[in-house]
């Protein structure tokens, strides 16, 4: 009978951490309902674009999109109109056939599943050390995360963007590559994340994973069509969402642009000079260190070696995004534990971790935002990304060689 019980744990350990789990999720949802204005936060406008798919409005149309804030009762209009790829409006539009608050609360129960069930299957390729019981310590890191309650809180879509990188990790490991590529380039529905896409370029190039490749342009390809459908002109009028972005968040945000902001005293010429000579030695020394050891990397390393630099170079993006760290969070915690066969390093990466997410959103919370040349807003949730980075790029490169991927000939 113990040996039965033992054999049926092992099995389905996954499902039963991610059941012991689900009432948690459940009352932070409903707690986040009560709680958080999401009528006037980031959430009000994905579900109105999904709403407006079943209307005939228009989330690219001016007068709809100002119509809409004002018939829900919106008062925080931060974009004139919808800033994604319209195909995103489609892929959210089951959110809105539901009433924003039965949506919000499903929405915000559904991304913690998400990001969940993507950090059980990271913990499966590891094994020995209790490794079942302490992916139960990486769900409460998790949880509280400040990074990932703030996406929670305002009802953004990271933990579907982490699921796209998940989905094509999984496809690609397992020699899949065409629907790796595919799933990979659902990516570009965030714009700012494409340089998570153009780092792995890289490595997909250098190791010449051409389905891969493929797949991505498929996918692009494909992405286009669906809102060619829609919209033939979609692309122009989304192009045309972007004049304004950046000067609405640059100085608020934890990018290398909105510190060299600072730094210039609000002079954007020096600002954007600076911003491209960091970024650029970046990714050069990103390029150096990966024609150094691409091709003993797997996919896990690659996708943990340029999801962080990816987070930090694009010149608008927000903390809540940080969820897609997910990645290199498991690959660093379980890696720790197993090079070293202690959980000290593990923990003590996880707790400094936790930490400065919630200084970060402490500090989000604190300070409103302002024209005031300081470290503000968002701002100080750089350090995290930084955090992860270095950690991620040294336990990467301190690969013992027996653990390091055999070349392909």
């Amino acid at each position: 009978m113990r040996e039965q019980l033992l054999h049926f744990l092992q099995r389905y350990w996954m499902g039963l951490a991610l059941l012991m789990m689900l009432p948690i999720y459940w009352n932070v949802a409903i707690l986040n309902e009560q709680r958080v204005d999401y009528i006037n936060n980031g959430f009000f406008k994905f579900w109105l674009a999904g709403h407006m798919t079943w209307t005939p409005e228009h989330p690219y149309s001016l007068e709809d999109w100002d119509a809409g804030h004002q018939r829900f009762g919106a008062t925080w209009m931060d974009e004139k109109r919808f800033a994604y790829p319209l195909p995103l409006a489609l892929l959210v539009a089951p959110l809105g056939l539901l009433p924003i608050s039965t949506a919000y609360i499903l929405w915000d129960f559904l991304a913690q599943i998400l990001i969940a069930s993507c950090l059980l299957w990271l913990a499966t390729r590891w094994e020995g050390l209790n490794r079942r019981l302490y992916v139960l310590f990486l769900l409460a890191a998790a949880s509280l995360n400040g990074n990932i309650y703030l996406g929670l809180m305002t009802g953004t879509l990271a933990a579907l963007f982490l699921l796209f990188l998940t989905l094509s990790l999984y496809f690609m490991e397992n020699g899949r590559d065409l629907l790796a590529g595919f799933i990979l380039a659902f990516i570009i529905l965030k714009p700012p994340l494409i340089t998570i896409l153009a780092l792995l370029g890289l490595w997909l190039l250098f190791r010449r994973r051409w389905r891969v490749l493929a797949g991505m342009v498929l996918g692009g390809v494909s992405l286009l069509i669906i809102g060619l459908i829609q919209d033939p002109q979609w692309l122009s009028k989304f192009l045309s969402t972007g004049d304004s972005l950046l000067g609405m968040r640059l100085g608020h945000q934890p990018t290398i642009l909105s510190y060299t902001r600072l730094a210039c005293a609000g002079n954007l010429t020096c600002a954007l000079t600076w911003y491209a000579v960091i970024a650029f030695a970046l990714v050069g020394l990103f390029t150096l260190l990966l024609w150094r050891i691409h091709a003993h990397l797997t996919p896990l390393m690659a996708f943990s070696l340029t999801i962080p630099l990816g987070l930090l170079l694009p010149p608008y993006i927000w903390s809540y995004d940080y969820t897609l760290f997910i990645i290199p969070i498991a690959y660093i915690a379980f890696e720790l534990i197993q090079r070293y066969r202690t959980y000290i390093f593990s923990t003590l990466f996880l707790l400094l971790l936790t930490a400065l997410a919630l200084v970060g959103l402490t500090l989000f919370w604190m300070n409103p935002a302002s024209d005031a040349l300081s470290i503000q807003r968002d701002m100080w949730s750089i350090w995290t990304a930084l955090y992860v980075l270095a950690v991620s790029w040294w336990v990467i490169l301190r690969t013992p060689p027996a653990l390091l991927e055999t070349p392909h000939t």
